[in-house]
């Protein structure tokens, strides 16, 4: 087989396995042998293209699930310092690369972070606007309209301090780039920014020294009464899996409470109220949190303090605005 001729089979097989397919229909797709289809198909497994392969009804089957992972459990582990203090700054949904971003309170948010002695940011996902379709009004309000321009953006434009850290989970709107284009936006801004780490999409499992906190991003619509939703998560969780702390960001809001023993933070945005905010009727909380956790000599939860820093007012057209903060290192550093 020429190269030129195998290039463009790969090139089908990938396109055709975008969604589920049998190794009946894409040989007939193909017009090749189902023999020459396996080749193909491990060929590409071999190069790194993420192709689930199933057997089921007398069949074979292959889905191209590019950056998406089953079912995986993130987890991360943090140690609290010589007084057993573990600091850190909870922001959620900054929507980069949107009209509405809010760079200049994120800077602002950074730099007090970094005076008062903050080394460590926990950003609840929905780092980027996402994706839209271009029927959508939304489409409009993007300064960078596809998945490589809003990484770009968040690795050019995030506050970069040396010393600082910055650990994120993805949230639903980012999961847009990897529903449409099978990308997983956490893996890309982890390789080019060494100061920020990707712990898990949409959730992780977080330890810091023997307390747990859970760390998720929430996928459905807000509702009136605040608790809701972190309330109904908890109902369902058994008395042995249910974290000292939890972390529930996406939700617009910014509320703190405990419930069944959780010490629940609802983590407000730092972005403005973005027009599909409006349309739904959502009322958006701007701001970011200032924890301290304390453990006790045997690493357990003694102390959970919060301090909230609320931003009553945004600014118009900051995307075109806002400076980019760069203390020290680079991209890579």
């Amino acid at each position: 087989m020429e190269e030129e001729e195998l290039n463009e089979l790969l090139d089908k097989v990938k396109e055709l396995t975008d969604s589920e397919i049998s190794l009946s229909e894409l040989a007939d797709e193909l017009e090749v042998s189902w023999e020459t289809v396996m080749g193909l198909v491990n060929y590409l497994r071999n190069q790194g293209t993420n192709i689930m392969v199933a057997s089921k009804d007398d069949d074979v089957y292959f889905l191209n699930l590019g950056d998406k992972t089953h079912h995986q459990e993130y987890s991360y582990s943090f140690k609290t310092d010589e007084n057993n203090h573990f600091k850190f700054v909870a922001i959620s949904d900054l929507r980069m690369g949107s009209k509405f971003s809010q760079l200049t309170m994120l800077n602002e948010v950074f730099l007090r972070a970094y005076n008062e002695g903050y080394r460590n940011f926990i950003i609840t996902g929905n780092l980027t606007e996402g994706l839209y379709p271009m029927s959508k009004n939304m489409f409009d309000s993007l300064v960078r309209k596809d998945t490589y321009g809003q990484i770009d953006y968040v690795v050019n434009k995030f506050p970069r301090i040396k010393g600082m850290k910055t650990y994120f989970i993805t949230g639903k709107k980012d999961n847009t780039h990897l529903a449409k284009k099978k990308i997983d936006i956490g893996k890309k801004i982890d390789e080019q920014r060494s100061d920020m780490i990707y712990i898990g999409n949409s959730r992780c499992e977080v330890t810091i020294d023997n307390v747990k906190m859970l760390i998720l991003n929430s996928n459905q619509s807000k509702t009136y009464t605040q608790s809701y939703r972190a309330q109904k998560l908890i109902d369902a969780m058994r008395s042995e899996d249910k974290p000292n702390i939890m972390l529930y960001g996406g939700l617009l809001q910014c509320e703190e409470f405990k419930y069944r023993d959780v010490r629940v933070l609802e983590v407000p945005s730092l972005c403005a109220t973005t027009w599909e905010m409006s349309d739904k009727g959502y009322s958006n909380v701007v701001g970011a949190c200032f924890v301290d956790v304390e453990t006790d000599k045997k690493g357990n939860l003694k102390s959970f303090r919060v301090q909230n820093d609320i931003y009553y007012r945004t600014i118009k057209d900051d995307y075109v605005k806002a400076r980019v903060l760069s203390r020290g290192g680079d991209n890579n550093d």
